[in-house]
This record gives C-alpha cells, structure tokens and sequence, in this order.
C-alpha cells in the first residue's frame, strides 16, 4: 500500500489487529526484512510496517535528512495513520529512530524493542569523523587527471575502509554521515518505559557489547542474546524472537 506523507510517497503494510506495533528497518533494508517475523505477530496485534524515506518502495528525501527528520517523518505516518501506537520496535538503524523519538517525548508508546539497535558506541566516533575526510578527499584526489580513469576503482577501495553501508548509500551518503556521526547514549538514559533488547552474539554490524551498553544506559531494560546469530537476528531465529516478543508485550 502506499499513502502520502511530507510529499513523499510512501510504502507500508497494515495487517492484524489490536493493539498496534509500529516495525521500523535498518538501514539498506525495507520492511520485508520482518515478513516472518510480523507473520506470527499480526494474529495478536495490528502490525504496521513502513518503508523508511530512500529504501524499498518509498520515495527518496529531496534534501540531506538527519535523524531527526526521519523521527518527525515517523511521527507523521502515525497521525496520517490515525494510529494508537502500542510498542516500536527497530532494528539498526530503526533502533536509533525509536530511541530517540521515545527520549524526546515524540513518540507516545508504553514498549520499545531494539533489535541489534546502533546508536550507542564510542569505537565508532573516530570512524565516522574519517568518514567525511575520505569522502572530500577520495572525491579531489581521483579528479587528477593520471587518476581520473580508476576514480571508481580507488573511491571504493577508500569507502570500504569505513564500511559497505557508506559505499552503497548513494544518494544517501550524506544523511548516513549526518545520522551515524549521533551518539544516542544521553538518549538513551532518558528513557523511561520498559525495553525489551535483541541481540546475536555474533553481530558484526552493531557487536553484542553495544547491546550491553544499551542495557545498562536505560533504567527498565533487559537483553535477550541468540548464539550463533548475526545483525539480522530476527530473520534467523523469527519464532523464537515472536514468543519473546509476546511475552514482553503481555
């Protein structure tokens, strides 16, 4: 389905019903990612999932978008929606747009689940300082003409230094550098409603230590870690992470 919001056409599932649940991907993802995990879901509630601004079926921001603007595009989905939103849950970078949007008193929800939720690490600030370097270096250095010819070949061997997400954002490669560039840890102590944690403890993406960290930082929270699980924890273990989830919202 597709509904207007902010001018931007959007894309979105509504199914179930019951108290809503408000699905929110990471990034270079789209709301397919929780297909088996919302199948069981929406027989006890109304699942809703979208596709955040410049991923899967939704149109892309005409402008450099921040982490804020992706919070007030969300807030404004649920009042198209006219939706009463129980819990949101977020995976990645989904997980920075519902804490935020939680600490800040945008969202009025009584749950939060972060599945493998970014946000909170200190190891990453050098990294995404590097992140705008490389980008205004990579792109002066291969207009030199004797390297103008393997200016594709060089930008990518330089972006891979700092990962694949900034290598395939294309047109996003701003708002990832204006998004990852947040800690959210403040944030992330401000909140006060109960939080359920996702983790696989094998998570290359967003580690185990920073579910851990996440953890300690909100009052009224506890981890759930799966072993032998990735950053996409919910598309390996789906049913286990379904009953988890019940139980967190009885």
């Amino acid at each position: 389905m597709k509904i207007i919001v902010q001018n931007l056409a959007t894309e979105y599932r509504d199914e179930g019903s019951g108290k809503t649940l408000i699905f929110l991907h990471g990034w270079q993802s789209n709301l397919h990612t929780f297909d088996n995990l919302a199948s069981p879901l929406k027989n006890y509630y109304r699942v809703v999932r979208l596709d955040l601004p410049g991923f899967g079926g939704s149109e892309m921001p005409k402008e450099t978008w921040d982490l804020n603007k992706y919070i007030l595009f969300v807030c404004d989905f649920i009042q198209k929606l006219n939706l009463e939103v129980y819990a949101v849950l977020g995976h990645s970078f989904g997980g920075r747009i519902a804490m935020k949007g939680e600490a800040g008193g945008i969202f009025d929800t009584q749950k939060i689940i972060l599945i493998s939720s970014a946000g909170v690490a200190n190891r990453k600030t050098l990294r995404n300082r590097f992140f705008k370097v490389v980008a205004k270096i990579g792109k002066f250095v291969t207009y030199i003409p004797p390297l103008l010819f393997f200016r594709e070949s060089l930008r990518r061997k330089m972006y891979s230094k700092v990962g694949g997400d900034y290598l395939n954002a294309g047109a996003l490669r701003n708002t990832f550098v204006q998004i990852v560039n947040e800690n959210l840890s403040e944030n992330a102590k401000s909140i006060e409603i109960p939080v359920l944690l996702i983790w696989g403890a094998n998570d290359k993406e967003t580690p185990l230590s920073d579910g851990e960290k996440l953890s300690m930082l909100i009052k009224d929270s506890r981890i759930e870690v799966f072993e032998g699980c990735g950053h996409f924890v919910h598309q390996e273990r789906p049913e286990e992470i379904s009953k988890i989830i019940q139980k967190f919202l009885q």
